[in-house]
This record gives C-alpha cells, structure tokens and sequence, in this order.
C-alpha cells in the first residue's frame, strides 16, 4: 500500500511537473512588447507602442513603413486568427480539421477567391501593391524572426504558420465582403417556398418594405421544383437573421453642446474570439498625421475611424448584388445561353485531407458564374440532371479596387476626397457616414450596384432563368448617380441596415432591407434630446428597448385572457434587461405563435424558416382583436414605431390548421394556445414562479473560437460567454437563437464601438468585444470583454508618439547586413 501511494505520488507529481514545464513553453508564445528588434524590409525606425488596453501605436516615417508596423502588430498578437481566415477563404481548412473542413474547403473553392485575388491583384495600382507587400513583409518578419512556442493552436492543431502574401489580404478582403453579402439566401428562401406555397403566401413572408405597395411574386415552381434548389440552399446558406448588420449616426453641431458634429458607429456581425477587428493607431512622423480606428488583421490601414480631420462610420446597405441562375443543361458539359448551348468553364481543385484521401473537386463555371449547386450534388439527395444553379457576384469579378478605396479613406480630409475615395470601392454597398473638423456631416453609399432591365420581373428576389437574356445585368449604377447627403437640414443622418431611398430616387438598389425599427429608434431617441455629447451617444449605443415589442404587445394582449403573464407583458416599455421575465416570455411566445402559423403550411420545411416575422405576426393578432372593416392610420398606429399591417385576407388564411379537417381554427385560440405553451415550457425550466425567470438566464452570448470551441473540452478555454440584455431588435442588438439546442442563445452584436467627438478628436471613445490578443494565456485576450458587455468605453490618445500609460516599446530597425 505504501508502496502503491508513493508511485501515486511521484506520477502525480511528474505530471505536474509535465503541465507547469508545458504551460511555461507556451507562456514564450507571447509576443515580446519592449526591446529593439533588426528587421529586413523597412527603410527607417518603426516603434510599436502599446497602451494599457494593448493597442498598439505604430510610429513610422512612411505609409509604406506603417503597414510593416502594422503587418508585425497583427502577426504578434493575431497569428492564429489570420492563418485560420487565410485558410477558410483559400479553401484549406481541411488540411488542418480533416473531414471536417471539406465542406468549407468545396465551398470556397468554388467561388475561387484565390483565383479572383490574384486578378486583382495583377492590376491594381504599383504603390498599393507596394503597401500590401510592406504589410505582409511585416507579417513574416515577426514569424522569422520569433522565438518560443508558437500560439497555443499551432501545438493543438500540428500545424506550422506559412508565409503571409498580399494576395492572402485580398482573400480576407472577399471573405468580408461574402459577410456582408447575403441577398442569395433570400433568394434561395423565396424559391423554396414557391416551391411549396402560393405567390401570395410567400409575400406575406416576405412582404414589401412598409409603406410600399404589396409584393408580388411570379409563379415559377415548374422550374424550382426541376432545379437543384435544395443543393444551392445547403451550400449558401440560411438567411442572416434579424439584426445582423450595424447602426451609425451623425448629428451636426446644432445638436451637440460642443457646437461641433459628432458621430457613433457599431458594426453588428458574429461575434468571435478573437474579434473580427484590431484597434490601432498609426502616425506618420513625416507629415504628423495620425489614423486610429479598427482594422481587419490580415490587411493593411484602418477600415473605420477617424483621421486628424475627419471621422467615419459603415453599415450595410444591403444591396441586391447577388443573382442566382437557374441553368439548363444541354447535352455533356453544356448548358443553354440566349445564343444557344456553351461550355462550361471548368477547373480542378485539389483537397487536402487530414488523415484522409485527397479529393478532386470539379468547379464548372457559366457566364454568370461558379455552380454553387455542384458542391453538394455528389449526393442523390440533391442529384438534377437537367438545371444547375450558378451565382453572379459583384464580389466575383476580376478585378476589385476596394483595397484602394480603404486605403484612401484614411488619407482623406473633406467630404469630396471622401467621396472619391468611396468611388474606388467594389464590394456591397455600405451606408458611410461622414464628420469633419470643420463642421460639416455627409452621407455615401458607393458600390458596384448592378442595373436590370426594367421588364425583368424578378428584379433579383429569385433565381433567374440563365438562358433568358432579359434577367442578366445590364451595367451597373453610375457612382455619381449612388445615393448621398451633405450638410441635411435637422443636422440629423443615421442608418441601420433599412431602406435609405425614398420614393423619388430613380434607381433600383435591393429588395431586402431591415425593418425600420432599430433606425426610427435611433432617430426618435436623437431627436429626443436638445444637445447631444458623448455621454448621450454611449447611451443610445447601450439602449436595449425593442420598439419590435413596443409594437406588437398591444396586439398580443388584445387576442389573450386575462391572466398575469398578460398583465406583465401589457406593463412593460419594450426594455430587454437581463434580470427581467418580460423578455423571455415575450420571446418564447413568439417562438410559438410563429411555429403554430406556419408550421402546418411548411412541415419540415419550417425548421429553415424559423427567423421571426413581425409584421405577420402582427398582422394576425391586428385583424382578430376585433372585426376590422378597414385598416386605417389610427386603427394600426400605437406609436412612432408601429409598422402597417398586411391584407386581412392573406394575413388571417394562417391561422387555420390545415392539417386538421372540419374546423378552422383562429388567431386568438392560437394566441392563447401559444401563451399556455410558454407557461409550460418556462415553468419547467425555470420554476412555478414568474419572478424567477430571467432573460439573462438562457439569453446568453457565445463568442466561439475557430476552431476550438468546436473541440470537447475546449470550448470553455477559448470562448467568452455572459448574460446579455437586448434583442435582435434593440439599438444594442443580440441575437436570440431559436435553435432547440442553443435556445435564445445570441453568437452576434457590436463588433466595435466608436464615437467620435469633433470639437476634440482626442475625446473619441472606443471599445472591442474580447481583447487586443488573440493569444488565450495574454491578459489581453479577454480584458476589454467587460467593458464592451457595460457599454464603457476608453480613449486613444494621440498628442504623443508614445502614449502615457505605455506598457512596452518595441523598436524595429532595418536590418544592415
């Protein structure tokens, strides 16, 4: 026995030993912050100094130099991020997750983003490529010149970091601009339910913009149901859900207490660990200038932020910059144009697979572009022998001067050379939101929009027939005729994610915009206030009321019995908190009044439909809470926020039950059936009384990391998870999953915070939702998670090359030998 414990004891005690002489190795895997370092590749000193939140200062004689600076900070602190990105977008993921990746690695293969890099890499200007090949010189002098363990997925995975190219910057870029694309999963969401469900259904799902005429859609299920439609919908995708996308707004200095403009932005897009984004500042000590804001580690500059004279916010347009093609096969390898059967274009990709055998991938590609139904059409699930479906993108053509477009962003110092810079940028239009030193707000909206013919009746809301020449693009939207604003009257822009057009604007830009909630709110909450400061702008960037509940509460409890959930929900303001049981209930109803509408309709089908759909939702409760005999502004209209309903007819036909024979059911014994729903559910999960259930409790955020929160045991280590208030909805948005595996959970919501100040830039606020670190044993992994979850906020100084609460200085040096 003694025998027994003492070799209990000294394996124990070795394997201490073994985890504290491993845990200190991967401790070296953190960058050194301070000391002088020979480089190659740089023409003067660079000195890399970060503040205490770890943002670095990049003090450099040249542009050509700062994006060395830069390359080496991002290389220092986001090593695995950007090798993991790199691999996505070129399509090699499989190479380190085995099996695992190949989906990713046929999809992206596909749409061959290294193919359209490099052609645009090929033409783009000498002195951008020049910067791009600084900046990745800046990258790979870190990882040559390093010492130590590598970031601890490197070990996990067996995987060693390759050179960095420029054209890996340009794959990063197309993999931002994919995000930002999304208009061909509602595509292909319309084309399955037309598949299904009458026109006049499928515009009750997705109804025209409110206040526009009602939606139409042709009735094309003779060739849906022909079409590999299933295939193209696993392989883009679902629809984004509500609330992805951003806010930002601008007020002139008739509305501040400074007397000077200020400007707020939040981009709203997955949520990871490590962030999507970097805060910097770079200063050119030849001229004094200096840019601060946020940039993509993987590629040069600051994508938003501010210069020493202007200050600049994005959110997504949305534009219609997708088209999905229905293709007709004619004979071997052809398929059918408006002059008569072609080839297809083809190429073979290889896949490596971890553990596995290589796979050869045939992409075929039509004159609109890839066959993104082939990724899945090696299965008989998915198997068509007469039609393919390809994908035209603005995103997919040969070349793309976006690079150039961000790039003069930073350097631009009045509204014109804003504009000009936006005149180089290719990928999905962005809402961009403008403050300067002198005074003036602007507003742009450049992109490649495409322009149809004006008989094409589908107008890019569904896959178009490819051999028809009336659906394909005829050119695209002049950039002086693109939407835009300078100096408006009320000293009022601000945008998120809906319609940015009114009537009187002559040209087509999409289809699918957010509803008006987030942005009514916005304005309404500007408008509120006299004079607005920073204070009152980091308020509204934490405001958590949903004018989506403000709005169909009322309705709700008109069609309910008296009961007191009822009573609850009628006494609330909309406000999403945590620590409340309104938002919860709210939100469960919901889940099931919708799964009651129209679940019977789409059978299995629903679990793809799942995104909420106020204004059906509403429009069902609005016409039974009383015989309505007409829709008028008064009857409709319990707010600024309230949106019009749908036709009587069309809305109420959902109600019914159509599996069940020989009754029909109503609105409000569905309403009230829902609601005894919820009361079970919530009382079995969280107990017999209402005051204990709390939003915050399953309304939580997961920030994953790639790939490890996918790793058993792993998921804790690497990922961030906490209580969040909000809803997919609110100004401070979150999503609330309807997944029965991760209910009510929110994997998005404000990727970076800023608010700029114009009468003193050095009072700009700024704030990311993980850390400066990508590395998990760095005390900058997480240390901004906090302070991003309370809406708090820190400053970026720029007075001095080195800031005031330094931590190191690390010097760069050209290497002389």
């Amino acid at each position: 026995m003694q025998t027994l414990k003492f070799w209990l004891i000294f394996v124990g005690a070795l394997l201490v030993a073994f985890v504290a002489i491993g845990f200190g190795w991967l401790k070296s895997s953190l960058p050194p912050t301070s000391g002088t370092y020979e480089v190659a590749g740089t023409s003067d000193t660079i000195t890399i100094a970060r503040d205490s939140n770890g943002v670095p200062h990049i003090d450099a004689a040249s542009e050509n130099d700062l994006a060395f600076g830069l390359g080496y900070a991002h290389a220092q602190d986001r090593l695995w991020q950007m090798e993991m990105n790199r691999r996505i977008g070129n399509g090699r993921v499989a190479e380190v997750l085995g099996e695992a990746g190949i989906g990713f690695d046929k999809y992206f293969r596909t749409l061959g983003f290294t193919l359209r890099a490099e052609t645009a890499l090929a033409v783009l200007p000498p002195e951008v490529v020049e910067g791009l090949e600084q900046y990745a010189a800046g990258v790979n002098a870190y990882v040559s010149k390093r010492s130590g363990a590598l970031p601890p997925e490197f070990h996990l995975t067996g995987i060693t970091p390759e050179p960095w190219t420029p054209r890996d910057s340009l794959v990063w870029q197309k993999m931002m601009w994919l995000d930002l694309s999304g208009n061909a999963r509602q595509e292909i969401a319309r084309a399955r339910l037309l598949a299904k469900l009458s026109p006049e259904q499928v515009a009750t799902i997705f109804p025209s913009y409110p206040g526009e005429e009602p939606r139409s859609y042709p009735a094309l299920a003779a060739i849906y149901n022909k079409s590999p439609i299933v295939a193209a919908a696993r392989a883009i995708g679902p629809e984004k859900p509500a609330g992805y996308g951003s806010n930002n707004w601008v007020v002139s200095g008739e509305r501040t207490t400074s007397s000077m403009p200020l400007l707020a932005n939040d981009p709203h897009l997955g949520l990871t660990t490590p962030s999507i984004w970097y805060l910097a500042r770079l200063h050119n000590r030849s001229d004094k200038t200096n840019i601060v804001g946020v940039s993509f580690p993987g590629a040069p500059g600051i994508v938003i932020g501010r210069n020493d004279h202007i200050a600049w916010g994005f959110t997504n347009t949305a534009p219609d910059v997708m088209d999905l093609f229905v293709e007709k096969l004619v004979g071997d390898n052809r398929y059918l144009t408006p002059t008569g059967p072609v080839k297809f274009e083809s190429r073979e990709e290889i896949i490596k697979v971890r553990g596995g055998d290589h796979i050869v991938l045939n992409v075929r590609e039509t004159r609109h572009g890839p066959v993104v139904s082939d990724i899945y059409s090696g299965s008989q699930e998915f198997l068509d022998d007469e039609h393919v479906i390809s994908l035209q993108w603005t995103a997919l053509l040969p070349t793309d001067t976006g690079v150039v477009a961000l790039q003069s962003l930073g350097a631009a110092k009045n509204f014109e050379e804003f504009k000009a810079a936006g005149s180089f940028y290719r990928g999905p239009e962005q809402n961009m939101v403008y403050a300067d030193t002198e005074g003036n707000i602007g507003y742009y909206a450049p992109a490649l929009v495409p322009v149809r013919r004006t008989d094409n009746e589908i107008n890019g809301a569904l896959p178009s027939p490819g051999w028809d020449a009336k659906y394909d693009w005829q050119s695209f939207l002049p950039y002086g005729e693109l939407p835009t604003r300078f100096n408006p009257a009320g000293g009022i822009i601000a945008t998120a994610n809906e319609k940015v057009i009114d009537g009187e604007y002559p040209h087509f830009i999409t289809n699918d915009v957010a509803l008006p909630y987030r942005g009514n709110r916005i304005r309404a909450q500007l408008k509120a206030t006299e004079k607005h400061t920073p204070e009152t702008f980091a308020d509204l960037h934490a405001d958590i009321v949903s004018d989506m509940a403000r709005d169909l509460t009322p309705w709700i409890a008109a069609n309910l019995e008296d009961t007191p959930v009822k009573a609850a929900l009628e006494a609330r303001d909309g406000t999403m908190g945590t620590q409340q049981s309104e938002p919860l209930i709210f939100y469960t109803w919901l889940r099931h009044y919708q799964a009651q509408l129209m679940g019977d309709e789409l059978g299995e089908l629903y679990t793809s439909f799942t995104r909420q759909r106020p204004r059906i939702l509403k429009s069902t409760l609005y016409w039974a809470a009383e015989d309505h005999s007409g829709h008028t502004e008064e009857s409709w209209n319990t707010g600024y926020y309230a949106l019009p309903v749908l036709a009587r007819e069309n809305s109420i036909a959902w109600c019914d039950d159509t599996t069940t024979d020989g009754q029909i059911e109503t609105c409000r014994a569905l309403a009230n059936r829902a609601m005894a729903l919820t009361i079970e559910e919530l009382t079995a999960r969280h107990g017999d009384d209402m005051q204990d259930w709390r939003w915050g409790t399953t309304h939580t955020l997961h920030q994953s990391h790639r790939p490890m929160s996918q790793i058993p045991g792993m998921k804790d280590i690497f990922g961030l998870t906490t209580p969040i208030g909000g809803g997919r909805f609110t100004v401070n948005v979150a999503g609330v999953s309807a997944n029965p595996g991760n209910l009510n959970q929110s994997t998005f919501g404000p990727s970076y915070r800023g608010i700029f100040d114009m009468s003193d830039l050095e009072n700009s606020l700024y704030v990311q939702p993980t850390g400066q670190s990508g590395n998990p044993l760095s005390k900058h992994y997480d240390d901004l998670f906090d302070q991003w979850r309370d809406v708090e906020y820190f400053k970026i100084s720029t007075e001095t090359a080195i800031p005031d609460d330094v931590e190191g200085v690390l010097t760069l040096v050209p290497d002389t030998k």
